[in-house]
């Protein structure tokens, strides 16, 4: 491990034996997971080596709970619930892929071909199940009050302890979902070009896509905001608190980067997103900023050494990374220190 004299020391690079898939960070607390199914727990600031599980099958996303107590791992043939404070672990290998997803008070929702499970905050004890059937799960999300979305058989069904509430319909099948917790909105996309955003008030709307290219990935801001839409040519940038009920917003265009990992918004807020990509550049683009009319242009750069496969902001201005030679690391933006 290489630690370079920076500010907290944020400018680390440590080598692991695996390709990393993903990084998430809480507190003072990293966590690295890698195809092959290692995953480790990093110190944040340093890069220290902290502890290390290995999940049959590989991991390919990996999130904090919202204390930052338990990490939630879902791979290709299963998923894990690691209690990084004592290391207490909870795996499932059903062989099928999984999907994780945190409420505000710590449930987590996994997802495995048509089974929802949903877990009591730290206990790793199931609480309910949300679906058990012969059906096809496209992904899970919990939205504004505590609810569970579900994307099931392209549809959009909503529940809850006591069973599904609602079933929401568009004209094509749905298999992606972005929402916040405490946030106004829930954002699904599917199989043709564009995202439907529907409001906790009952209103929605259809936000025209930008190109021809269907939705590969949404990611919404902490505050429910801002929404970022990532096709293969580039992202898309929505200001959904501007839109004044039945205002279109104007969308923000951000050039594409060769094989680019999914967008992350500073959790702390101002309108700022970070990328990466084949390219081994990470960029962080302020969507506030120019005119709408205009593609954005990045705010500012750094170059790594290898592309890059996962990143996650660490603060206000720092990015962790991992990138494809199976290095992990911290940059310092002091750029950003005071936006």
């Amino acid at each position: 491990m290489t630690v370079m004299a920076t500010r907290t020391g944020l400018g680390w690079e440590h080598g692991i034996d695996d390709v990393p898939s993903d990084v998430a960070i809480a507190g003072g607390s990293c966590v690295v997971a890698g195809v092959a199914g290692g995953v480790r727990l990093l110190d944040a600031a340093t890069g220290r080596f902290l502890a290390r599980i290995v999940v049959p099958g590989g991991v390919y996303r990996t999130e904090f709970s919202p204390d930052g107590s338990v990490v939630a791992l879902a791979g290709p043939t299963g998923y894990a619930l690691w209690r990084v404070t004592d290391g207490a672990l909870v795996v499932r290998t059903p062989g099928l892929p999984a999907r994780c997803a945190w409420s505000a008070d710590g449930r987590c929702a996994v997802s495995f071909g048509g089974v929802v499970r949903v877990y009591a905050p730290g206990t790793g004890t199931e609480s309910w199940r949300a679906v058990d059937g012969r059906v096809r799960v496209d992904d899970v999300v919990w939205v504004d009050g505590g609810g569970l979305a579900v994307a099931l058989g392209g549809e959009v069904h909503m529940y809850g302890p006591r069973g599904r509430t609602h079933v929401w319909t568009w004209p094509t099948p749905v298999r992606l979902l972005a929402g916040t917790p405490g946030g106004a909105w829930l954002c699904a996309a599917g199989d043709v070009p564009g995202v439907q955003v529907r409001g906790a008030g009952g209103t929605h709307e259809d936000l025209d896509s930008v190109g021809d290219l269907a939705a590969v990935g949404l990611a919404l801001d902490a505050g429910g905001g801002r929404l970022a839409v990532e096709d293969r040519a580039g992202l898309t940038v929505w200001d959904l608190a501007a839109r004044g009920g039945r205002v279109r917003p104007r969308p923000r265009r951000l050039p594409a980067q060769p094989r680019a990992c999914a967008p992350r918004w500073r959790p702390a807020g101002g309108g700022l997103l970070a990328t990466s990509g084949g390219d081994g550049m990470l960029v962080v683009w302020d969507v506030r900023a120019g005119s709408a009319r205009k593609a954005a242009t990045p705010l500012v750069r750094r170059h790594v050494s290898a592309p890059v496969a996962a990143l996650a902001w660490h603060g206000r201005d720092a990015l962790l990374f991992a990138d494809r030679a199976g290095r992990v690391g911290a940059r310092w933006f002091p750029e950003l220190t005071d936006r």
